[in-house]
C-alpha cells in the first residue's frame, strides 16, 4: 500500500487510492510519499 501525505496539515494515511478528503483538516490534496519512507 501507499502512503498518502496531506498538503495542508501533514497528516498521512494509508492505502491503495488517493484519499479524497483528510480526516483532521478537510484538505483535498495530497501527494504520495516516497515507497521507502512507508517501510
Amino acid at each position: 500500500m501507499a502512503k498518502w501525505k496531506c498538503t495542508s496539515c501533514g497528516e498521512e494515511r494509508e492505502g491503495r487510492c488517493k484519499p479524497k478528503k483528510c480526516k483532521s483538516c478537510g484538505g483535498t490534496e495530497f501527494e504520495k510519499m516516497p515507497e521507502d519512507s512507508a517501510k
